[in-house]
């Protein structure tokens, strides 16, 4: 019978260190969730320091939505005038030249909230394309309107061309344009891919550790 007092004391003493244990593990795991978090903001912080505000990204947004729309404008008044150009193929590919360059500026500024863009880039790609658009229609309207023939093979055969000076201008023109557009296609495509890869580091070890 004396042994029975022992029993129910080692009993009592192991129930009681039971639910140290569960508190103890608890508290690690809250922990290790708040040290987490801790990491992330600073990350975030991090990286967001270079990066576009909230306010930022939405005005560079509007400006390539704006551009887009009136280049695109600008794409359908150019067929009115084709009996007045010298070559009217030529104010015809104008007409297309406009609406391709004004949608292709609202689908990049439809991708500015996805895309994780420094100042600079944003900046950089913002003038990029905003000038290879519009010189790039500029010099197709005056390749239309004095009939220029060097750079433009397809819509300018049987034209005698123009100026001297001004064949090289155009064709000048638009070999910068093409690097122009080249560069700032490059400065989106590494935005984005830099969008995906930051919020693969950030989130996976954050969701790995809570479901632990």
């Amino acid at each position: 019978m004396s042994t029975l007092p022992g029993l129910v004391h080692k009993d009592n003493s192991y129930s009681k260190i039971q639910p140290i244990n569960i508190l103890s593990k608890k508290v690690e795991t809250i922990m290790k969730v708040e040290t987490v978090d801790i990491v992330n903001d600073f990350a975030s912080q991090q990286i967001s320091k270079t990066l576009l505000n909230q306010y930022e990204s939405e005005e560079y947004r509007l400006s390539f939505l704006w551009h887009g729309f009136f280049v695109f404008v600008l794409g359908c008044i150019a067929p009115i005038f084709i009996p007045l150009y010298a070559n009217p193929r030529g104010g015809l590919s104008a007409h297309t030249l406009g609406l391709m360059l004004g949608i292709f500026l609202i689908c990049i500024g439809l991708t500015i909230p996805y895309a994780q863009f420094t100042k600079r880039r944003a900046e950089l790609a913002f003038w990029l394309f905003v000038v290879s658009a519009y010189s790039g229609y500029t010099i197709q309207i005056f390749a239309a309107v004095f009939g220029l023939t060097q750079s433009f093979l397809v819509t300018a055969r049987g034209y005698s061309g123009g100026l001297f000076w001004m064949e090289i201008a155009a064709t000048v023109g638009l070999r910068l344009i093409s690097v122009f557009t080249l560069a700032g296609c490059f400065i989106v495509l590494y935005s984005l891919r830099q969008a995906q890869v930051n919020s693969k580091s950030i989130l996976s070890p954050l969701s790995t550790t809570k479901i632990q």
